[in-house]
């Protein structure tokens, strides 16, 4: 068979670094992305898209694989074989096949030149001291903001279509803009997107469903990455589930004066198992005003009502940021 459809489905690997080379692979609708594995991280180099092909570099010159290929998306691929190739090129001039040689040769040449760029493409996280820890970081801080920064832009300049439920935009206008101009790897891009959508900040193929928002989470979110590391915010896991139980049970909280409220969480968290030091963590951080133990059925915490929501929300993401970046140290 000189070639076959291959339908990836997101974060397929087509092919891995080191790998001989048997096929290549025109991309028909799609997204790969092109990285090679530095210690427990990935460093990103393109991403190609519907009509591009990958894999021809070892597929023409017989080396192993200088990247690995993984699909960002469901992707569907042509993959074509070595005895199609053999067939084609021994019908083509000699003059042709030994142009292509020597323009594979040359392009692993400067292939390879992207290993001095390693360093710089490798990101890690700073702990809160300052130093630099050893754990790799997929999306850092500043890629964060970067990203939102590109989509307020382009949602607000470039949206159409807007209504209560938000406003619609071009993904691969944002694509373009955030990589082109901010700096953000397409393969960051996508993987921020669903974080967004996550939370439900961005739907569909895209709709911004809360511009307001976006606004004020990129004004928190340059204050956070110009606070020192050890004065910053923070929130565990066990803290953040503490604050979604307050925002899904606000409608049972008792209005207080200049927008306060009070919610009584004891049964709360007593159904859901949670020590009352989950409760302290977010007084200790400024998430809640004040905590008044009356009893192990009785918790009041007394919080601002506007306040609480976008605390939310922005942990909602920092969170989510987190888990994506931990899963790629894992995987």
């Amino acid at each position: 068979m000189a070639s076959k459809e291959i339908i990836l489905k997101a974060k397929d690997i087509l092919f891995e670094e080191g790998d001989q080379s048997k096929n290549m692979y025109v991309i028909k609708g799609g997204a790969i992305r092109i990285f090679k594995r530095k210690g427990d991280g990935k460093i990103e180099i393109e991403t190609l898209r519907s009509g591009q092909v990958v894999g021809e570099l070892s597929f023409f010159d017989g080396q192993p694989r200088s990247a690995s290929a993984e699909a960002l998306v469901t992707t569907e691929v042509i993959e074509i074989t070595r005895p199609a190739l053999d067939a084609a090129l021994g019908q083509a001039p000699e003059w042709l096949v030994s142009l292509i040689k020597t323009i594979a040769s040359r392009v692993r040449g400067a292939n390879n030149r992207i290993r001095i760029l390693e360093n710089v493409s490798t990101e890690y996280d700073i702990d809160k001291h300052g130093n630099r820890t050893k754990e790799y970081t997929f999306i850092t801080i500043q890629e964060l903001l970067r990203f939102s920064t590109g989509l307020l832009v382009v949602a607000s300049r470039y949206g159409k279509n807007q209504s209560s439920e938000g406003i619609e935009f071009s993904t691969a206008l944002l694509e373009k803009f955030s990589g082109q101009i901010l700096q953000v790897p397409a393969a960051k891009v996508i993987s921020l997107i669903e974080v967004f959508k996550g939370i439900e900040i961005l739907k569909g193929d895209l709709l911004l469903t809360d511009i307001r928002f976006l606004d004020q989470w990129i004004h928190f979110l340059n204050e956070l990455n110009l606070t020192a590391h050890e004065k910053r915010q923070e929130i565990s896991l066990n803290g953040f589930k503490v604050l979604t139980l307050i925002v899904q049970n606000r409608a049972e909280a008792t209005p207080l004066e200049e927008g306060m409220e009070r919610l009584n969480l004891g049964p709360v968290l007593k159904s859901n198992a949670i020590p009352l030091g989950f409760a302290q963590e977010l007084l200790d951080q400024g998430f809640i005003k004040n905590i008044t133990l009356v009893s192990g059925e009785e918790v009041l915490l007394d919080y601002d009502g506007k306040n609480i929501i976008f605390m939310y929300r922005a942990f909602g993401l920092l969170t989510e940021l987190e888990k994506l970046n931990a899963q790629k140290r894992k995987s």
